[in-house]
């Protein structure tokens, strides 16, 4: 069974990168698209006639997305939906029929308040799919998929798929681990070299364990180990810049987890260095 691609779209230019982007990756795996307009209900008056002319121009915002889409020359299966309502929770109850969520960032200021921006953060906690959020700008091809090891099941998850589309790609697969010493004043001597030596130990360990088992799946894979001494999101915009794609994990969708997306994921999807994918921890 083919996979199936929900995508944001509100006639924005990021809306319509991330929209090529998707329409790019649906061809190359053969996916069905399924686009998605929410007219936010938010500001709206709630008299019918007022809302049958916002629920109007949400189907011709899609119509012309739809155009917009076979403008590119996508030729595969798609199909689209167009509602008035909260955006965050549409695109949660749609995200349950799709493999994944493709969302645009925000105009401006990172995030700075519209559906595709703050809120696709938001999005990004209770979709039910693994989300991509795609920059406004070109990215490079073949600086590979770069992935955040930590050790835990939401990180597992992350490898796991990292691995999948670095190896589908033909390009490497760089699995990074970051760490910090305390920075408590006045223990700083605590921090001998040997000390040091053995978190880095640490480290190359936490990245072993992490990709066991990727070369027999993917033998022809490569995978490059970046052990960065700084804080866990710096280093994963640091490592990539340029890459093909960033893929985090998040927490799982089980009670007060499931608002929450977990700090590194969180601080990534604000800076963008590439397209990012946040993966589910179920």
């Amino acid at each position: 069974m083919s996979e199936k691609y929900l995508i944001g779209v509100d006639g924005s230019e990021q809306s319509r990168v991330a929209l090529a982007w998707g329409l790019a990756r649906a061809t190359e795996r053969g996916a069905s698209v399924r686009l998605l307009h929410v007219a936010d209900d938010s500001f709206l008056s709630e008299s019918v006639a007022f809302l049958s002319e916002a629920q109007k121009a949400s189907e011709q915002m899609l119509e012309a997305e739809i155009a917009h889409a076979r403008s590119l020359g996508f030729t595969g299966e798609i199909s689209g939906t167009a509602v008035v309502g909260h955006p965050i929770a549409e695109v949660e109850e749609a995200s349950k029929q799709a493999d994944l969520l493709v969302l645009g960032e925000h105009a401006g200021s990172r995030f700075a308040g519209s559906f595709f921006g703050t809120r696709a953060v938001k999005v990004a906690a209770t979709a039910h799919c693994p989300v991509a959020v795609i920059p406004n700008r070109d990215v490079q091809p073949g600086a590979g998929v770069v992935v955040g090891v930590d050790g835990s099941e939401a990180s597992q998850r992350a490898i796991a798929y990292a691995a999948e589309e670095a190896s589908f790609r033909g390009v490497p697969l760089i699995a990074v681990y970051a760490w910090m010493p305390p920075l408590t004043p006045g223990l700083e001597y605590l921090w001998s070299e040997e000390l040091v030596e053995s978190q880095r130990s640490a480290a190359e360990e936490a990245i072993a364990i992490g990709v066991a088992g990727l070369a027999e799946r993917y033998p022809d894979l490569e995978v490059r180990r970046e052990i960065v001494q700084s804080p866990p999101v710096a280093a994963l915009v640091q490592v990539a810049q340029g890459a093909e794609l960033l893929v985090v994990g998040s927490r799982g969708r089980g009670g007060i987890s499931r608002l929450l997306l977990g700090s590194v994921s969180h601080g990534v999807l604000q800076a963008l260095p590439c397209p990012v994918i946040v993966t589910r921890a179920d």
